[in-house]
Order: C-alpha cells, then sequence, then structure tokens
C-alpha cells in the first residue's frame, strides 16, 4: 500500500459491510466525530434489512419485528443512540403473536402484557404457577443484566471488570442454553416448547440456542412489544446511512473489498472496487470471519483462530416465500390485528431441527410461520391487497451444485408445497397470488455458526 494517500483517502474507522451492524456501528462513530466510511459489495445499504419491490408490493427481505422499540425502553435508547429515532416510523404489532399447536392449542399472545401472558400460560398449566412466576422472575433479571451489560455507559474493560458484580447473570448462564434453563423450573415439556415458540426465528432449537442471547429479546418482546418500520427496514438503513453522511462519513455501494493491508502486528488500510487503497486507524469486518481471514490473508492469523474456523459447523439456513395477493387479509378471515402466526409441529423439536437441516419439512416434520406483512404497515401493498410471508428454516444439503434448471424445479416445487399448507389454513389463497417469490438457502446466507452463534467465544487478533 502506498505511504503518502490524499486526506480524502483517510478514515479513522473503515467498515467492512452496510448491513444492519455496520450501520449502526458508522451512525454511532460518525456522531462522535470520527471519520468513518462504510463498504459494501451490493448495491443497496441493509443487509437482511432492506426491501425489494415488485409490481406494487413491497417485501422486506427478512426482518419480522423488531423488539421492545418503545420510548424509555432499552432497545428505543439504541435507535436513539444511532440518531434514527426521528427518522423512521415503528408500528406495533396489535398482538403479538399466535402460537397453534397442531389443532390442540392456539394461544394468542397480546402486547406488551406479560402478566396476561403469565396468565394465560397457568390457565393452560394450571400446576406450573409458581414455577411460571419463577421462571420469569428470573428470566427478567437475566434481561436486565444483560440489557445492563450491552448499554452501560462505563468503558468495555471496565465493564468486564464490573461483569462478576454488577451483571452476573451474565456469566451465571453463559454456557445455558434456552431449554437447560426452562428445565430449572418446570418439568412439563409441552410447556417449555410454548415458552420457546419463537425458536425458528433464531435458527437454533431451544436444546442449542444459549439463553443469554436468548434472555434480552424474549423478555423485551413481552413486556415491551414486537414493531415493524413504516416503508419496511430499508426504511432503518437508510436513516442510517443518512446519520453517517450527514456527520462526514461516506457509504460506499457496489464496491467489494479486494484487500486488507497488515504489516502482521496491525491492520492498517483496504481496498475496494470503487475506493481503490484507502488508509484507516481501524478496521470493523461486518463479513463472514472466512472471507475476513482470506482478505488478511491466513498466515496473519493464529493457529488456534484458523483452527477454530475450520471447526465450526454451518448451521442451518431457511426458505420464505413472499407473496403479494389481490384482496385483504380479511377475505380468509384473518383479523387485522394478526402480525405473525407460528404453526408448531406435533414433532419433538430436536427432530424437527435434524428434519430441517436435511431438508425433509413436508408432512408436518417441521414448525414454519405465517408473516402479515401488510396487516402492521399497509404501504407495503396496493390499496385493497396484502403481502404474505410464508417462512421455514432449511438446511443446505442439496441446494449446492444443482444446474438452473434443476435449482428452479425444486425451488417450484417447495414453493408449491409451502402455498398449499398454507392454503388449508387460508382456503383459496392460491386463487389470490399476483406475486409469488421465493429465497432458499442459496440466496439466504446461513443463519449460525456453531452452538452459541456465529464464533461468540472466539476473538480474532493477528500474530
Amino acid at each position: 500500500m502506498q505511504n503518502s494517500l490524499h486526506d480524502d483517502n483517510r478514515y479513522d474507522v473503515a467498515i467492512i459491510g452496510a448491513g444492519i451492524g455496520g450501520l449502526s456501528a458508522g451512525s454511532l462513530l460518525a456522531q462522535k466525530g470520527y471519520r468513518v466510511i462504510v463498504i459494501e459489495r451490493h448495491n443497496v445499504p441493509g443487509g437482511y434489512a432492506s426491501n425489494f419491490t415488485r409490481n406494487g408490493f413491497k417485501f422486506d427481505v427478512s426482518l419480522h419485528s423488531f423488539d421492545g422499540v418503545r420510548p424509555g425502553s432499552d432497545s428505543f435508547k439504541c435507535i436513539e443512540d444511532c440518531g434514527v429515532a426521528d427518522r423512521v416510523r415503528f408500528l406495533p404489532h396489535r398482538k403479538l403473536y399466535r402460537y397453534v399447536h397442531d389443532n390442540d392449542m392456539d394461544l394468542s399472545v397480546k402486547e406488551c402484557d406479560l402478566a396476561g401472558y403469565i396468565k394465560q400460560l397457568v390457565d393452560l398449566f394450571p400446576g406450573e404457577q409458581q414455577n411460571l412466576d419463577h421462571l420469569f422472575s428470573e428470566a427478567k433479571r437475566t434481561h436486565a443484566n444483560v440489557a445492563g451489560f450491552m448499554y452501560s455507559r462505563l468503558p468495555f474493560f471496565l465493564r468486564l471488570i464490573a461483569t462478576p458484580f454488577l451483571f452476573h447473570r451474565v456469566l451465571r448462564y453463559e454456557d445455558t442454553t434456552v431449554y437447560d434453563f426452562f428445565s430449572r423450573f418446570t418439568k412439563n415439556e409441552q410447556l417449555k416448547k410454548i415458552l420457546a415458540a419463537q425458536w425458528t426465528y433464531y435458527g437454533l432449537p431451544p436444546q442449542k440456542l444459549a439463553f443469554p442471547y436468548f434472555s434480552y429479546p424474549f423478555i423485551d418482546y413481552l413486556c415491551n412489544g414486537g414493531y415493524s418500520i413504516e416503508g419496511g427496514s430499508q426504511a432503518l438503513s437508510d436513516a442510517l446511512r443518512g446519520v453517517i453522511e450527514e456527520n462526514g462519513g461516506k457509504v460506499v455501494l457496489s464496491s467489494p473489498v479486494t484487500k486488507i493491508f497488515t504489516d502482521g502486528k496491525r491492520v492498517f488500510g483496504l481496498s475496494s472496487r470503487r475506493t481503490g487503497e484507502i488508509a484507516a486507524e481501524r478496521i470493523i469486518s461486518n463479513i463472514s470471519p472466512y472471507d475476513l481471514r482470506s482478505l488478511i490473508g491466513e498466515e496473519h492469523f493464529p493457529a488456534k483462530t484458523s483452527r477454530a474456523l475450520a471447526d465450526a459447523k454451518s448451521s442451518i439456513s431457511a426458505f420464505q416465500i413472499y407473496l403479494g395477493l389481490d384482496c385483504p387479509m380479511e377475505t380468509f378471515g384473518v383479523s387485522a390485528d394478526e402480525a405473525i402466526e407460528f404453526r408448531a409441529s406435533p414433532r419433538d423439536v430436536p427432530d424437527q431441527y435434524a428434519a430441517m437441516l436435511r431438508g425433509e419439512i413436508e408432512n408436518d416434520n417441521a414448525s414454519w410461520s405465517l408473516n402479515y406483512f401488510s396487516n402492521i404497515d399497509p404501504t407495503m401493498a396496493p390499496a385493497g391487497k396484502s403481502t404474505l410471508g410464508i417462512f421455514t428454516l432449511l438446511g443446505s444439503e442439496g441446494w449446492f451444485g444443482l444446474s438452473k434448471t434443476e435449482y428452479r424445479a425444486k425451488k417450484q416445487a417447495l414453493t408449491a408445497h409451502m402455498i398449499e399448507r398454507a392454503e388449508k389454513i387460508l382456503p383459496g389463497l392460491s386463487k389470490h397470488i399476483e406475486v409469488c417469490e421465493a429465497g432458499s438457502p442459496l440466496t439466504f446466507p446461513l443463519i449460525h455458526l456453531g452452538r452459541f452463534t456465529a464464533l461468540s467465544k472466539m476473538s480474532i487478533s493477528l500474530d
């Protein structure tokens, strides 16, 4: 890399990847006066927090619900800190979600009503009152510890020092799964399954999902609600980009990074297709650790880091269908209050997850969900029409290496199957479809790596 660069090519921080993490980091740093550049290979910012449009219908690529973003909550403070609280409008879900299990249970969870939710569970399981009281009391304390750690104004190293004293539940449950946590308070397997109703949105079953990771949104959703963004999540990504640029930063799109420069001890710059070579005091990566290693050079990574990457197992991806309908959801008897409907399989969750990984989701092998996007935000569809999402987790096995013809046939077959399942709940659905798109494991990156989310216990450092 050249030693003398024009000042326009020098930055305090370069961020690789304009997903929601990269944009959030960029907005926080830019507001503090740092000279920031965010570099993204795609032609729109946002990653999963983005939209696409077909024939007047607008679809969120992936995000279905934001937890807890109401004024005064910890989650809303994060939105405020990023500078976008007054730039986007959060729309509350009038009903948090509906959970239907094998036609023998139909549970509607109200918005911002934890006490009401507990009462519903006690009505279903009368002998569990004390257990549920203890479970949610401890879950709320864990949520408070996780929130306290994340949003503390203490410098990060002081937070680490203070964790055993101020945020000790973060450590207490460090190696505890969601299932293990629930099992501390109840032996009722059906109750545990209901408590973990949203597990498919985390990409791991409760037997493998880290409780500290789960605990924050678990309580945040129940106490502070679920929300959509008016105009789709692209509105949030665009707002974050605006904060960066209005505070002197740059967001460069359609510009894949080609190299990260290092002297073996520290990184000091990078090159990308549209920026050329730039110098940066710090580089933040919001991309795959494997891509990061490739950009820096494996020889600069400690052996233990390379081993950790080699040993990490790819987890599950997803399949989502985006439907634009020529009628409102009321046509199918769906109330305007409905936002998300989880359809639970009668099979044990670990068996479901194994079937999903293998791609065997037929015959009620796997749980899935319906997302009534335009019920929350009517701007997502033309007047008198609606948008609907059908979602399930799905392993990547059998999707790679297909010819275009084979891939198209496989995707169409699975799309038809999922629509057929949805039509049993929404009679006549297929007759009202104007737009149908689908995202497969080839277009959805893998959701997690390893047991406790993406390499959460591994720090990447140079020799």
